[in-house]
């Protein structure tokens, strides 16, 4: 699987300025930011940054909502995930100044300097294939084939592994680590305030992004998920420099981003591993999440993720053949009960979305017996409240039973009720994207407080991005509302196929 490495500088550029990596959140398909980039790009063209300030004076990082923010809930609880939609004209201009072709060269030249053999990184940025959904699916293929099935291989090999991740990684990445990881700390605090220098540049426009702050880099698109990279494949380094003097040799680390895998055939050495490790990350401004991180002798069991153990041992309820999906129950709706359950034990899990993918697809064809629908709902309201990650695929299940209902007052109703309970949550414009779905053509509107959702609606006065700072040449026919597809919003059914939502292809 080819990773963005491998690309060429030209390529690089296309590959940032596609839409799905802007922004790496699922919208529904009427919501594209691909117009706003283009006129960006055009617009700006070869411009630097300095060129396009309407005072030169006054930096975006003096303005403050530059970026347009959005809590994504992560839990049931009170975590939430700050997803950031970058300002389209710094976006730009960052991916213009890291894939220019002597800094795109100076990245994979560094990342080749900082690859250490004894440590698999699986979560370089990915380039779909042929057989590829997106690039975000085949960014999770490989986590399937690099994480999971190589800590299995792995077993053979070593007898303990400790696992670990990083508690908030992207909110706690100083920006002037950028810097570091390309340079070498040493050398990047000595040219500091020297201009033209790729860390000092992206560590800039981090800065213009969050109104100065130097903690914390915008989470959301894949931009920031290769920078993140840049900085956790120097802390790789510094980790295998420190083992290395420590006298520490027999050992393997699979890393996913912020998640650790070590592996090691003494317990002593596995400790010191992770002592070094957290020495190292802590000189980063980082810290290990506590919560999530324990040392196992049982490699095969702890290499698969509790939510798929639990249903491979209680037995599954779907058995799949080349062209039908069975169920060992007696109805769909014995089916949602079951998912249900298992929703309390594993919630949010990886396991629980496949679940529920499959039940929408089986509604398709028995959604004719399917009983009371109003009962189905309110059992797939239920599991959508607790996680949060199973919002879109639930509310595709929900459109497909609304669409049984004959009466428009009562779907209406319906959606109503439906929303009111997600509104005892704070910060819920990621779920209002998704109701608004199936609710555009309700003959009531719903009220939104999500700006995008506001967009769609066709609203006027909204902005989701400050750009006071910008020359008005640059942005006098800024297209903000283009981001609804209007033709595509207006031609959609209210219900939502659930291969417009899922990562993978449904055959």
């Amino acid at each position: 699987m080819k990773t963005i490495l491998e690309l060429s500088h030209i390529k690089a550029r296309q590959y940032f300025l596609e839409s799905q990596n802007y922004c790496n959140m699922q919208f529904p398909k009427y919501i594209d930011f691909k117009p706003v980039i283009e006129y960006v790009q055009n617009s700006v063209g070869n411009k630097e940054l300095r060129d396009i300030l309407k005072d030169p004076k006054r930096m975006p990082s003096d303005y403050e909502n530059v970026n347009h923010k959005m809590l994504v809930k992560k839990d049931a609880q009170y975590s939430y995930r700050p997803i950031q939609l970058i300002n389209p004209y710094l976006y730009y201009l960052l991916v213009k100044a890291m894939t220019n072709k002597s800094s795109w060269k100076e990245i994979k030249d560094r990342f080749a300097e900082l690859k250490v053999p004894n440590i698999e990184v699986a979560s370089i940025p990915k380039v779909k294939g042929d057989t590829d959904k997106s690039h975000m699916s085949a960014s999770v293929s490989s986590w399937w084939e690099n994480v999971e099935q190589r800590s299995l291989e792995l077993a053979l090999s070593y007898r303990y592994m400790f696992v670990t991740d990083i508690t908030n990684c992207y909110c706690a990445i100083y920006t002037h680590t950028i810097a570091w990881a390309l340079m070498g700390k040493e050398q990047a605090k000595e040219k500091r305030n020297k201009s033209g220098l790729l860390g000092n540049i992206i560590d800039n426009y981090m800065q213009g992004m969050q109104y100065g702050q130097t903690n914390g880099i915008p989470q959301g698109s894949t931009l920031s998920d290769f920078i993140a990279e840049i900085v956790l494949a120097y802390a790789d380094k510094l980790l295998s420099e420190r083992l290395n003097t420590n006298g520490i040799s027999n050992y393997h680390i699979v890393r996913y981003r912020d998640d650790y895998r070590i592996f090691c055939n003494s317990k002593e050495d596995t400790e010191r591993i992770a002592f070094f490790l957290q020495e190292v990350l802590a000189e980063l401004n980082f810290q290990l999440n506590g919560k999530k991180t324990y040392l196992t002798e049982d490699v095969i069991s702890d290499s698969i993720k509790p939510d798929k153990k639990a249903y491979i041992s209680e037995g599954p309820i779907y058995r799949k053949t080349q062209k039908r999906i069975y169920s060992i129950m007696s109805n769909l709706q014995q089916e949602a009960l079951f998912i249900y359950q298992f929703s309390k034990k594993h919630p949010n899990s990886g396991t629980l979305i496949k679940l529920l993918t499959t039940f929408a697809q089986r509604l398709n064809k028995k959604i004719a017996i399917c009983g009371d629908y109003l009962v189905m709902i309110s059992i797939f309201t239920e599991i959508a409240l607790y996680s949060p990650k199973t919002y879109k695929v639930i509310l595709s299940i929900i459109s497909k039973l609304l669409s049984k209902i004959p009466s428009t007052d009562e779907r209406e109703r319906i959606v109503n009720n439906v929303y009111a309970k997600f509104q005892r949550f704070p910060n819920i414009g990621e779920i209002q994207i998704w109701i608004q779905r199936i609710a555009f053509n309700l003959p009531h509107p719903v009220t939104y407080t999500e700006n995008i959702c506001k967009i769609v609606n066709g609203e006027t006065g909204v902005n989701l991005w400050n750009n006071d700072w910008v020359d008005e040449p640059y942005k006098g026919a800024f297209p903000q509302y283009k981001i609804c597809t209007e033709w595509v919003r207006d031609s959609y059914t209210p219900v939502i196929d659930i291969d417009e939502i899922s990562l993978f292809n449904i055959y």
